[in-house]
Order: C-alpha cells, then structure tokens, then sequence
C-alpha cells in the first residue's frame, strides 16, 4: 500500500487566509461593526469587531475586542419567557421607553390579542405614533377612551405622547370630539 502524500496548497496566500488590514481598512472596519452594533445587530457585528481587532492600531483593536465581548454578552442574554398579556404589555412598554417602537408593538399586539385593555389600546397607540402609523395611534387611542375615559386627561399631561398632540385627529380624541 502506497503512503497518501500530501498536495501542495495551490491557493494563493490571500485565498487562504483574510489579508491584513490596513490601519484605514481598520477603522473602516470598526465603523462599519459600530453601525450594526448601535442598531442592535450583535450577530452582525460580532465578526467584524474580531476582525478589526486583528488590524495594526493598538488603540482600535482594544476598542474592537471590547465590543465583541458586550456583542457575546447581549447575544447570551435570553429573551424574557413573556406567556401572559401583562407580561407582554409590561415588555412592550419596556421597549418604548428605549425608543424601540417596532419591538414594542410586536408586544402590544401580543397582549391585545390574548385581552384588550385601555392600557394595552394606550401604549399601542403611542407605540403606533411614534412609529408614524397615525391612523393605527388614532384607532387604538379612541378604543383606549372607550374603554375608560381618564385616558383623555393622562395622555394630555404624558410626557411620551406630546409629540403625538401635534396631530389634529388625536386632539378630537382627547377633546372627546370623535
């Protein structure tokens, strides 16, 4: 029997292994992993914090490692075991305080369909708002005052909803004009 012999590699080296980063392509790279990072794109970024943390610049490569280790912990995290409305409704409102609109609907919809609530309708319409769906903020307001008419006075003094008071429609709402 014959001794298999190994065959020589005919890739070029650049085949083989990434090529070395430039200090430019560097910091592009980073850039680029801070983009996705600050959208909450950890998987995304992962990889591109370990690369730029292979580059020439010490500084950056501190940076980049860094990251990639908050990237590994937030990915870690589960997600919440959410099985009631409130506990989605609690979530939901939980993302719109970080300004997570589209994640809080997700939510808010999810409470709505396992029971309707004038705190569920509220928290969906500002949700709706902020997300520039005001015909879906008006609707889910005027159940919400249907369902307990304080909502009026509270989403006329709430912080979170002033910039949805701009809104003509909304205004009827609270005045109790529609």
């Amino acid at each position: 029997m014959k001794k298999a012999t190994k065959q020589p590699d005919t890739k070029p080296a650049a085949a083989r292994t990434p090529a070395a980063l430039d200090a430019k392509g560097q910091t592009d790279l980073f850039a680029n992993a801070m983009k996705q990072f600050t959208k909450g794109e950890y998987a995304q970024a992962k990889p591109m914090f370990a690369r730029a943390g292979e580059g020439p610049q010490l500084s950056v490569c501190e940076s980049a490692r860094m990251y990639s280790r908050i990237c590994d912990q937030r990915l870690d995290q589960t997600k919440p075991d959410l099985r009631t409305a409130e506990d989605n409704y609690n979530y939901g409102v939980a993302m719109i305080n970080g300004r997570r609109f589209s994640e809080a609907l997700v939510h808010l919809q999810k409470a709505l369909a396992m029971g309707d609530g004038a705190h569920i309708r509220y928290a969906l319409a500002l949700a709706s708002g902020m997300e520039g769906d005001m015909p879906g903020a008006v609707s889910h307001l005027q159940r919400a005052v249907d369902l307990d008419p304080s909502i009026r006075s509270f989403a006329r003094t709430d912080a979170d909803f002033q910039p949805l008071l701009k809104d003509p429609i909304i205004g009827q709402v609270l005045a109790g004009d529609r």
